[in-house]
This record gives structure tokens, C-alpha cells and sequence, in this order.
């Protein structure tokens, strides 16, 4: 029996694997990296090669340091207009709906229906938040 070498590195990408819900195959299609290979990566017994890491990083959004490091959260921080908002404990979601709502039609619709009819029903409060922060904005930093 061969010897996993690089075991934790191959657990992550497996859990990334599965978190997408794509198969060896799919992923085979979509990278061009045969599913024998593709599955030596994930059991430890080859590093991935640059080009996986490229794949996984340029169109899924992968935090490499997640893959190497085996800490941290899976998905990169998305920049809204040069500012990384901080969500807290709900990062890690947040970053994973926006993959999917670049991604997945139905689920952008999904969200925007609700978030227009939270908007309808919830104008006041929304207008007092924002009100807030607008002078938190405005107030002099000392």
C-alpha cells in the first residue's frame, strides 16, 4: 500500500470538492486533469499540480492558504468596491452566497426577491441604519 505524503493537503481539497458538490468526473471535465490524478491529489499521495490550484483559486474563489495551511476559511474575501467588509462570525456564508449568486441564476433571483420585499416592509428601519451611518461617516476622527 503506498503512503499518503501529503494527507492533510488532500483532505482539504476533498472538502472542497464536496462543498462545490462536484464529482471527480465533473471536475475531471473542468479542469482537464484526469479523475485518477484528480483522486491521487485528494488521498495525499501527489501535491496538486499549479494549474489545479489555479482553477480552484481563479474560478471558485479558493483561499489557497486554506489548502496548505489547513486554517482559515475556504472561500477569499470578496472586495466590495476596494473595502472588505467585516462579517464576523458569518463570513465564511457570506463569501459563499456571493459565489453562488455570480454563478447560479435561480439563487440570484431567490435572494433579490426576498431582499426587495425585506426593503418594502422594513423602509424605516433601513432609513434610521443608514441615517447612522452616514454620520458616523461624517463625524471628525480624532
Amino acid at each position: 500500500m503506498r503512503e499518503s505524503k501529503y494527507g492533510e493537503i488532500g483532505i482539504q481539497l476533498k472538502s472542497i470538492r464536496e462543498r462545490l458538490n462536484w464529482t471527480l468526473n465533473a471536475m475531471s471535465k473542468a479542469t482537464g486533469i484526469s479523475p485518477s490524478y484528480l483522486s491521487d491529489f485528494e488521498r495525499g499521495f501527489k501535491l496538486p499540480t499549479s494549474k489545479y490550484l489555479k482553477y480552484l483559486h481563479d474560478t471558485h474563489n479558493i483561499n489557497l492558504n486554506y489548502v496548505f495551511c489547513t486554517d482559515g476559511r475556504m472561500y477569499r474575501p470578496i472586495e466590495v468596491e476596494g473595502v472588505k467588509p467585516d462579517f464576523g462570525k458569518f463570513a465564511e456564508e457570506i463569501d459563499e452566497l456571493l459565489y453562488y449568486l455570480a454563478r447560479v441564476p435561480h439563487a440570484m433571483y431567490a435572494v433579490l426577491g426576498f431582499f426587495v420585499q425585506y426593503k418594502m416592509s422594513n423602509k424605516e428601519i433601513i432609513k434610521e441604519y443608514l441615517n447612522e451611518e452616514d454620520k458616523k461617516e461624517e463625524s471628525p476622527k480624532r
